[in-house]
């Protein structure tokens, strides 16, 4: 959780600003999801923010801005978040 406080702190972004949290569904180790998922549900709740999940084949050579572009053609998952492991 620091790492996270840190690096919201450098970005000056106060966590009751986030209103959309994007969490990777996977495939990928179970210990780094289950936590991931954990830490991503624990935020989204206290913040009332909107959790959506995409699949890791969905971001091509690390180029996250395709996120914004799942979630505008509504294939970005929002309803039931299920790891991939």
């Amino acid at each position: 959780m620091n790492l996270i406080l840190n690096f919201l702190h450098k970005k000056k972004i106060k966590i009751v600003d986030i209103n959309r949290i994007y969490v990777n569904l996977g495939p990928g180790k179970f210990s780094s999801l289950r936590i991931s998922l954990s830490i991503a549900k624990a935020l989204s709740l206290s913040n009332k923010a909107v959790l959506l999940g995409f699949n890791s084949k969905d971001i091509i050579n690390k180029n996250y801005k395709n996120l914004t572009k799942l979630n505008k053609k509504k294939l970005s998952i929002n309803s039931l978040i299920k790891p991939i492991y």
